[in-house]
């Protein structure tokens, strides 16, 4: 169960800012990014209902929490990317910085709050992370 609930994390992950990406190429990311983002994550917590509703496991009220926790910190993310698109701010900016904020956030966390030391292994996810943020910016 796990892993189907990663997947779908993963390929949902980058469609919310691509959609974002199209209403600021149409103009509209200024009258439209906070309705888009209500529609955008209220299909996924109907979706994460719908999958939770033929789990043999309930999932426990902590883990609501931290779920409902996070989905509020990413809303407010991308709200912020939205308006920073509507602007007039290029997504060749806008992109890199919010991903390279989210990767230096999560390696602090890890290295301060969790005393993760960090490998040869992690030292090149990150290197390729850093790589793949500075594509970014280039258009």
């Amino acid at each position: 169960m796990w892993f189907r609930l990663m997947m779908i994390a993963f390929i949902f992950n980058g469609l919310c800012p691509f959609g974002l990406r199209i209403l600021a190429g149409m103009g509209l990311a200024a009258h439209y990014t906070p309705l888009y983002l209500v529609f955008w994550y209220l299909a996924g917590a109907i979706a994460m209902l719908a999958l939770f509703s033929r789990a043999p496991v309930r999932p426990l009220r902590s883990d609501m929490l931290v779920g409902a926790g996070l989905g509020l910190f990413s809303t407010c993310g991308q709200t912020s990317m939205g308006l920073a698109l509507s602007k007039g701010i290029p997504g060749n900016v806008v992109f890199p910085v919010a991903l390279a904020g989210g990767l230096f956030l999560v390696i602090l966390a890890a290295v301060t709050v969790f005393k993760e030391r960090i490998g040869p292994t992690g030292i090149a996810g990150i290197s390729l992370g850093i790589i793949s943020i500075a594509l970014l910016s280039f258009t």
